[in-house]
């Protein structure tokens, strides 16, 4: 559970919707307004490759029990760092900044919402830079 928070950048809240598709982690985007669904297609990075062995399907406690666990092990941090410390390590890993967005389901801004449509090839490509 956790390394699934810690390598894809989910959302606390959308670890319940995170399913395994191939070669990546596929989940709904909690941000979308008016009742519009978009899901977020996150390679299975390098990093996160050997937590998913024999993994067919993700199975997440509750939300609760894991921030309870999380501030036992590590009191000054909270869940929604590990979304951080993901978005960070991407950065400096140098994963292109619209492969990143697309991860963590950032709107590319304007018309580049509306024109681009990265391949899967691509953002698989950019999700093997993440290994440190």
């Amino acid at each position: 559970m956790y390394a699934v928070a810690l390598y894809t950048g989910l959302r606390p809240n959308e670890y319940k919707t995170a399913q395994i598709v191939g070669d990546f982690i596929i989940a709904n985007n909690s941000k979308r307004k008016n009742g519009k669904v978009e899901f977020k297609k996150i390679p299975i990075t390098p990093m996160l490759k050997p937590y998913l062995e024999g993994v067919e399907k993700l199975h997440f406690v509750r939300l609760e029990q894991m921030r309870n666990r999380m501030k036992q092990i590590l009191p000054n941090h909270k869940l929604y760092d590990m979304r951080t410390t993901f978005y960070t390590r991407c950065s400096e890993c140098g994963i292109a900044e619209v492969a990143l967005k697309k991860y963590v389901g950032h709107s590319l801004g304007g018309l580049a919402d509306t024109y681009t449509d990265l391949s899967d090839e691509f953002l698989l490509r950019e999700g093997q830079k993440l290994s440190y």
